[in-house]
């Protein structure tokens, strides 16, 4: 359903399969609210509506800026840049490893002045900590495998790179010379990368 099914017909069908994209104006979660919409559909249009929301309000480079961030003194700061394997692959995880188990918690992405949020719902009853600091290395915990096999094929979607969460966390650490942070905690899980200005 979530990977064939008509996006006018999907939402109420299947309403927990929409994700909240938003996006801040400040670094942080007590900033102002900017814009907010909701993304239905199947998961196709989804990755294609969520990454043009990410190009609305983010440069996405595939090398890292030669020039580091200058002082600003009072002028605007320039929009961030991340690196656009790692968003796209960020998006594409959010989309694939999403928990529909859990009802109350929605899929949101948060996109500050300095930073992106992917949050999605993750059974954390059960969820070891060694296995949350193993996806760090490449280790998976699929929920969905069989929407993941199909997802990540070319057929179905050509943008998605491959690399999964070490790739995530290497090319954003790469860009903005800062680590990406990663937790699981009250059934969420929440990768957060940084931009570099």
């Amino acid at each position: 359903l979530t990977l064939f099914g008509r996006s006018e017909s999907l939402a109420s069908l299947f309403p927990r399969s929409t994700v909240k994209v938003s996006r801040f104006s400040g670094e942080n979660g007590s900033a102002q609210l900017v814009e907010s919409r909701d993304v239905g559909g199947n998961l196709l249009h989804q990755f294609e509506v969520m990454m043009q929301f990410v190009e609305r309000y983010c440069d996405l480079e595939k090398t890292a800026p030669r020039q580091r961030k200058a002082e600003t003194n009072g002028q605007a700061v320039p929009r961030s840049k991340y690196h656009l394997y790692a968003v796209r692959e960020a998006v594409a995880n959010m989309l694939i490893h999403r928990d529909f188990a859990l009802r109350d918690i929605g899929s949101r992405m948060n996109i500050y002045d300095n930073s992106i949020e992917f949050i999605n719902a993750r059974r954390t009853n059960g969820f070891v900590p060694p296995a949350s600091r193993a996806i760090r290395f490449g280790i998976t915990q699929r929920i969905n495998p069989q929407i993941a096999a199909i997802f990540t094929r070319r057929e179905y979607c050509p943008d998605v790179p491959q690399g999964g969460l070490p790739m995530i966390l290497k090319q954003s650490e790469r860009i903005s010379r800062r680590r990406a942070e990663v937790y699981t905690s009250n059934d969420e899980f929440k990768l957060k990368i940084y931009g570099t200005a």
